[in-house]
C-alpha cells in the first residue's frame, strides 16, 4: 500500500479546489480526488463573478463570461423593478471548477480521475478507497458535497432542509438576472444568464413547501420571463439537490469530522448563505482556512477561523430570512426600489456582493427616507 500524498482532497469544486490550490502553493504533498463526472447543483450553470473571493494562483477573468445588465425582481403581486445599474459578469459553473482544479494542478497536485468510495481512519492516518486502489494519507480535506462520502462518513448527519430545483439550459437568451418572490413561505426564484444559455431554477424549504408545488411555480416563473416560457424544462432531467445552510450545526458538524481526521469544506461542511442558499462564495473561503489551518500543522484551528469569520454575517443572513420572507419586505421593496434610487443602489450592491447583512435594514429604512 502506497502512503502517497500527505493530503488528499475529495471532491472537484470550489472549496475542495481552493483548500488544495492554497496547500499545494505552500509546499504541501497534495492528492486531488474527483469523479470523471461533475454532478449537476441546481444553480451550477452560472456564477456571478463578483461574488468569487480573491484566490492567490487563480485568474478568474481568463474564463469565458458574460455581462448581465443587472437584476430584475419581481414580488408577488407582479411588481417589477431593474437594477440596471449593477452589470455583473457571470461565468460557467463548469468552468470555474475546472479551472480552480487545473490551477492546483499547475501548483503542483497530483490529480486522480476516480470517485472515492470510503473514508476510513487507521492509527493516525485516513485510508481513501476507490474503485481500483486505496491509499494512505494524514490527513483529508472533504468537499464533495451533501451527498459525498465525506460528510456521510460522519454516519447520520442532516444534509439540510433547503432545497434547490432546477437546470441549466443551453440556448436560452436572457440578458439580466431575475429574481422573484412569490410570498410562498420562504422560497424564491431565479434565471442566471450565462455564456451559451442559462441556469433556472427555485429554492424553497422541503418541510415547507412540497416538491410539486416547487416545480408549478417554477413553471409559472419561466412562462413570466422567457419567450419560450416554461416549455424551456421539457425533455429536461431537473436535478433536486440538499443546500446545507450555515447554522450552529455547523460547527458540530466540522468537529465531528475533525476527529476523524478529516476538514469538511463547502456544501460538506454547511456554510451555504441561509438567505441566498449561495454557497460558493463561503465555499472557497472554508477551504482557504482548511488548507491554511493544515499548512500551519495546526487543523485544530480551522473551526475556530470558519466560525470567527462566518458567524456573525451568516447568522445576520439567517435574521434577514425574516426580514424578507415574514415581514414582507420582498413585497414592498419593489414598489419602494422603484421610487428610491438609494434603495435600488443597496439591493443592487446587495445581489452583487457588495453589501454585507450588517446594517441592511437600516440602510434600507434610510433610502427610503432619503439619508
Amino acid at each position: 500500500m502506497s502512503t502517497g500524498g500527505s493530503t488528499a482532497v475529495i471532491g472537484g469544486g470550489p472549496g475542495a479546489a481552493a483548500a488544495a490550490l492554497t496547500m499545494a502553493r505552500g509546499g504541501a504533498s497534495v492528492t486531488i480526488f474527483r469523479p470523471q463526472r461533475a454532478v449537476e447543483k441546481p444553480c451550477g450553470g452560472a456564477f456571478p463573478a463578483s461574488q468569487m473571493p480573491t484566490l492567490e494562483g487563480f485568474d478568474l477573468d481568463s474564463l469565458p463570461s458574460m455581462t448581465a445588465a443587472g437584476f430584475l425582481l419581481e414580488n408577488a403581486g407582479g411588481g417589477r423593478v431593474v437594477l440596471d445599474d449593477s452589470q455583473v459578469k457571470v461565468v460557467r459553473r463548469g468552468d470555474l471548477d475546472e479551472a480552480l482544479v487545473q490551477a492546483a494542478v499547475r501548483a503542483g497536485c497530483e490529480l486522480v480521475e476516480e470517485k472515492v468510495t470510503a473514508l476510513e481512519p487507521d492509527r493516525g492516518r485516513v485510508q481513501v478507497s476507490w474503485a481500483r486502489g486505496r491509499r494512505g494519507f494524514r490527513w483529508c480535506v472533504g468537499g464533495d458535497g451533501a451527498r459525498g462520502v465525506s460528510r456521510r462518513s460522519l454516519g447520520p448527519v442532516g444534509a439540510g432542509d433547503s432545497l434547490g430545483v432546477g437546470a441549466s439550459i443551453d440556448g436560452v437568451q436572457a440578458d439580466r438576472l431575475v429574481l422573484s418572490f412569490p410570498n410562498v413561505v420562504d422560497s424564491y426564484l431565479w434565471i442566471f444568464p450565462r455564456p451559451g444559455g442559462a441556469s433556472v431554477g427555485v429554492a424553497y424549504t422541503a418541510s415547507r413547501l412540497s416538491a410539486g408545488a416547487a416545480r408549478a411555480l417554477l413553471r409559472r416563473f419561466l412562462d413570466r420571463h422567457l419567450a419560450a416560457g416554461a416549455s424551456v424544462l421539457d425533455g429536461v432531467n431537473l436535478y433536486r439537490y440538499p443546500i446545507p445552510v450555515y447554522s450552529s450545526a455547523t460547527r458540530r458538524t466540522i468537529e465531528q469530522g475533525l476527529s476523524r481526521r478529516l476538514l469538511l469544506v463547502g456544501d460538506a461542511a454547511g456554510v451555504a448563505d441561509p438567505l441566498t442558499r449561495e454557497g460558493i462564495r463561503y465555499a472557497v473561503l472554508s477551504g482557504v482556512f482548511a488548507g491554511e489551518s493544515l499548512l500551519a500543522d495546526d487543523p485544530a484551528a480551522y473551526p475556530r477561523r470558519l466560525t470567527a469569520r462566518l458567524d456573525a454575517e451568516l447568522s445576520r443572513a439567517h435574521r434577514a430570512r425574516r426580514l424578507f420572507f415574514e415581514d414582507s419586505l420582498a413585497q414592498w421593496m419593489v414598489p419602494a426600489a422603484r421610487l428610491h434610487p438609494r434603495i435600488r443602489t443597496v439591493l443592487g450592491n446587495l445581489l452583487g456582493g457588495s453589501q454585507t447583512y450588517r446594517g441592511l435594514r437600516r440602510r434600507l429604512l434610510l433610502s427610503a427616507f432619503g439619508f
